[in-house]
């Protein structure tokens, strides 16, 4: 009998959409989808013999969807398709900072210009405020060839074959023209608009199965209880105890009715996110029509040592077949990965020769052909990311995916298979497993994403939203479109990409953009409420730096509060803050405001908000300024007006009679009592500031942590005197 190969390709991204204000923060939905997932299902259908799976996340499907319809706009889009001549000095820094993230050897190196223009800038990044003295150095030319090099590289074989104005585009290589960089995203749409279909259409001709995840990647378990995370790590600091087990079920269902709705089909599959798994989860796989789940070998091997404790991995032909996993009356199919060729894929093939890794592969396979023989019909299920990797390959995985595929096809001993292709013909009939381990495919345990005191803040915060909302709806006090919206806010909340990226496990340079996006979801539970936002979502839980970020006051101040810069010298020894320098300078180039100074006197704190100038500021913008210490207190400004601005004052919640004296006019400045309101000298005051739209949230500053300042007494001038 051959052995049944099954590849299950895993096609994954987190949701970069500002829910807020409807824009993409990050490009990689429509840039994998020109490479990975183009190329991947474009090489399925160059092998007309080989079969495999595809797991595609519905987070993933409803981006290529906002992106292809223009549901969401795209930042990254928006400066690549922005006139080089019409950059400005922030869109020309986020140009050099961001348009070279891409694989230097494999996708810029090959291409002259791309690569000249990196040695340009610099193989490392500049120090602080680097990219700002680089500006100067390239010219218009060099922005729109880099504006262009940066999109073109990350199309795929697939996409060369199918459009060959890419090609051509690609062979001119330099002093590209704004009507060059149209043709480019004409056909970057285009592959947006029609990707999916080619997955769907290969699913009709039975030569791929589409698996799904739920809706938006959680960790199942954890979303479950996360208590269950104790029997995989025990002794474990874990955050108070969060558990919704109808959230579970939500996330799935949800998977569902979308899967459906884009291929045609209901999926028969699930990859759970991660490959996190737990017996509780049998029941509501059952129910909801799931025939298989994957994970990987270490689950199958704790889950038959606690089934069988004399049993041990030694037993590798346990692995090789599906298993029938049971949780009281309930069971369903489960398949586990082997863990040495799936990694193989990943992270080792691209350091071959694609014959030489195709080779050991199929080597591999033939190996436990041979030591499966007789005994029955055995599975090899290979299971890995299938859109990451791809960089690596100078040329994008092309030829070794092809020899692969060609020589598993044509091989009289191997089968390549879908999962349900081979569970149709060869049901699991003897081997049952009552008791599935709790864990992931990441050392068998949830330690990636709970446990740290960031993960653990996250569930923390994550739970206490979920709490409210859930009172709100016990008391019937939402309508039935605010409670799903609110609801699938938390869903998104609940994905583990965010947790991913909380604590020590891994870091990256949007640590900061994840964690705002991760509170965003909990904040707009409460705009959907209708309920102020809560000052302990307005604080970044990730514990990241900005180091010269503010400067704090140095000199009493005095200024006049008229809304205008009436003397240069009025705010000399406030403290000062330049926005954006936490979330770089593509986030940077939406926000409008500038710089922030403030400041006091024996008698009052002043503030000054400075716009960016030449920005358009938007209709029906308010202030909103949040007190921490030494007490709760907001000063709030629903619409600011020019000239005399109305603001409200509140303590912990209450109004008080001092009202505070603001104005705008070029400037907003802004001085009140903090003598009257109680508060002492000596006193620490802790504070951010938000500009607003009713309860919408459109920036906040500082980006990280909070404004600090020492209140001053009558000494203050003297004891800080300095020539």
């Amino acid at each position: 009998m051959p052995l049944h190969v099954a590849l299950l390709w895993h096609m994954h991204q987190p949701s970069y959409v500002d829910p807020v204000r409807g824009v993409a923060l990050m490009p990689w939905v429509r840039l994998h989808a020109t490479k990975g997932y183009l190329d991947m299902i474009w090489m399925v259908e160059q092998v007309p013999g080989f079969r495999c799976t595809f797991n595609i996340t519905p987070v993933l499907i409803q981006q290529i969807e906002e992106l292809a319809t223009g549901q969401v706009r795209d930042l990254w889009h928006e400066l690549a398709a922005t006139p080089a001549d019409a950059l400005t000095l922030d869109q020309k820094c986020a140009v050099l900072e961001h348009f070279f993230k891409a694989n230097y050897d494999n996708m810029i190196r090959p291409h002259a210009r791309y690569w000249a223009l990196l040695h340009k800038r610099g193989l490392r990044p500049p120090v602080e405020d680097g990219y700002a003295r680089l500006t100067g150095n390239f010219t218009t030319e060099d922005y729109r060839d880099l504006q262009a090099w940066f999109n073109l590289a990350w199309f795929g074989y697939a996409g060369d074959r199918l459009y060959p104005e890419i090609v051509a585009l690609k062979r001119k290589g330099e002093n590209f023209t704004e009507a060059d960089k149209q043709i480019i995203f004409a056909a970057q749409l285009d592959i947006l608009k029609t990707v999916l279909g080619h997955y769907r259409t290969l699913a009709e001709r039975d030569q791929i199965e589409i698996s799904t995840t739920p809706f938006y990647h959680p960790i199942l378990p954890l979303v479950y209880n996360t208590e269950f995370a104790q029997r995989c790590m025990p002794g474990a600091q874990l955050p108070p105890q969060f558990s919704h087990p109808e959230d579970v079920r939500a996330q799935l269902m949800l998977a569902r009715q979308l899967h459906t709705k884009t291929f045609g089909t209901p999926p028969r599959g699930l990859w759970p996110s991660e490959g996190s798994v737990c017996p509780e989860l049998i029941p509501v796989l059952q129910e909801l029509g799931f025939e298989w789940f994957a994970t990987d070998e270490e689950i199958l091997w704790r889950s038959l040592a606690a089934s069988n404790p004399g049993m041990s991995a030694d037993h590798r032909d346990q692995l090789f077949q599906a298993h029938r996993i049971s949780f009281g009356e309930a069971n369903v199919c489960g398949i586990f990965r082997e863990r040495a060729l799936s990694d193989f894929v990943g992270f080792t093939a691209s350091r071959n020769t694609p014959a030489t890794a195709a080779a050991f592969m199929v080597n591999h396979f033939e190996r436990i052909a041979r030591n499966l023989q007789g005994r029955g019909e055995p599975l090899c299920a290979v299971v890995l990311d299938g859109e990451n990797a791809w960089e690596h390959f100078p040329d994008g995985g092309e030829a070794f995916l092809r020899e692969l595929y060609e020589q598993i096809a044509k091989h009289p001993d191997l089968h390549a298979t879908t999962i349900h292709e081979y569970l149709t013909e060869h049901p699991p009939t003897t081997t049952t497993i009552p008791t599935l381990h709790t864990g992931s495919w990441i050392n068998a345990n949830f330690k990636i994403w709970i446990g740290h005191p960031e993960d653990n803040r996250g569930w923390e915060l994550l739970g206490q939203t979920r709490a409210f909302l859930q009172s709100k709806i016990n008391r019937g006090e939402l309508t039935t479109d605010q409670q799903q919206r609110a609801l699938n806010e938390i869903y998104a909340a609940e994905g583990s990409d965010w947790f991913w990226w909380y604590g020590d496990d891994f870091m990256t340079d949007n640590d900061l953009l994840f964690d705002e996006l991760f509170r965003t979801h909990l904040q707009n539970v409460y705009n959907i409420c209708g309920v102020p936002i809560p000052a302990s979502l307005r604080v970044h839980i990730c514990r990241s730096e900005v180091v010269g970020e503010i400067q704090p006051p140095t000199d009493l101040i005095q200024p006049v509060i008229d809304g205008q810069i009436t003397s240069f010298y009025e705010w000399t020894g406030a403290g000062v803050y330049e926005a954006g320098r936490a979330m770089g300078a593509m986030y940077q180039a939406e926000r409008l405001i500038e710089s922030i100074q403030f400041g006091f006197s024996v008698e009052k704190i002043f503030l000054r908000l400075d716009f960016k100038k030449g920005i358009e500021i938007p209709p029906n913008i308010g202030l909103r300024v949040n007190f921490l210490q030494p007490q709760a207190a907001v000063l709030d400004v629903s619409h600011l007006t020019s000239g005399v601005v109305i603001g409200q004052l509140s303590i912990n919640g209450v109004p008080v009679d001092d009202v505070p004296d603001i104005r705008y006019n070029k400037i907003i400045e802004l001085a009140f009592s903090f003598v009257k309101l109680g508060w002492q000298p000596h006193q620490p005051v802790l504070f951010f500031i938000q500009i607003v739209t009713g309860n919408i949230d459109h920036e906040r500053h500082p980006e990280v942590g909070a404004f600090s300042m020492i209140l001053p007494d009558e000494k203050f001038e003297t004891e800080n005197w300095r020539a």
